[in-house]
């Protein structure tokens, strides 16, 4: 049997995360409760899953934190350290619909090569930094979940459930239309608070999954740029850099497997040495 192509069962996890999620206040107001919360703090059968900027932030305010917030952190965290920050590419609501904007926004013409620098988590990161240290300081709430897309997809529905409009969210399709036009994945490359300390845990693992490639197994002419042109976040899978950006999300992969299959996932930071052309090395990241 021919096995589904990943981009394929990705999206499918997407949808599926974004319907089931959409559900969850209408199965709690039936008094249906093996599921509840939202991204920022979720319980599935007794199993808390939670944001690590979230949990962070609450404990940074209250000086204390709650076992069941500190246990779903750690889950998260302990996730992105093996599989890389994969909820960014498998269950953000905001990342399959930017994903889906960007892609319209290719056909239209609109993608354009290094119309924005690079460096995207070093700009999350100091965002990340300042609203930790605002809320440590001076005791303020969580402020950062206020940014957090995934959250007000939930809140949506929670309010839906209660007859209730949520103004805020018309922020996102405003967002949408302005990354549509630009041909750039705006908030999550350069924006998204968080996104980084998943994507930091997993640089700081030496033995996480890492998309890497072989220079050896490469069929592709030198303006063949078929890799770089899967990555929705502008990466160049190619480079020898730390893959801080990188979301595992395969497509690259994918768009390899006809050309050699020099792009593979492989557990471990391998480099490639001098004169080693066929030996491994990390994808880049921003």
């Amino acid at each position: 049997m021919t096995r589904p192509p990943l981009r394929a069962v990705r999206r499918a996890v997407q949808i599926g995360v974004a319907l089931v999620m959409a559900a969850v206040p209408f199965a709690n107001a039936k008094g249906v409760n093996w599921i509840s919360g939202n991204f920022l703090a979720l319980d599935a059968l007794g199993l808390p899953l939670g944001d690590p900027l979230a949990a962070a932030q609450v404990a940074l305010s209250a000086r204390e934190l709650a076992r069941p917030a500190a246990l779903g952190a750690c889950l998260a965290l302990g996730l992105a350290l093996v599989l890389g920050p994969v909820f960014c590419a498998y269950a953000c609501p905001y990342g399959l619909l930017s994903e889906w904007t960007h892609a319209l926004s290719r056909r239209l013409g609109r993608v354009r090569a290094g119309r924005f620098p690079r460096k995207g988590l070093s700009a999350r990161t100091l965002l990340a930094g300042i609203g930790l240290a605002a809320v440590g300081v001076f005791g303020l709430p969580p402020l950062l979940n206020f940014l957090s897309l995934p959250a007000a997809y939930s809140r949506l529905w929670q309010y839906a459930v209660s007859g209730f409009f949520w103004l805020p969210v018309l922020a996102v399709p405003a967002l949408l239309l302005v990354e549509g036009l630009c041909g750039v994945r705006l908030w999550c490359r350069f924006v998204c608070p968080q996104s980084v300390l998943l994507a930091l845990s997993h640089r700081l693992a030496p033995w996480g999954l890492r998309t890497t490639f072989t220079a050896g197994r490469c069929r592709c002419g030198r303006d063949d740029r078929a890799c770089l042109a899967a990555c929705s976040l502008a990466l160049d899978p190619r480079r020898k850099a730390p893959p801080a950006a990188c979301t595992n999300c395969g497509d690259c992969v994918e768009a390899c497997r006809e050309r050699g299959g020099a792009l593979r996932f492989a557990l471990g930071r391998r480099r490639e040495g001098p004169g080693e052309s066929g030996s491994t090395r990390p994808a880049d990241g921003s």
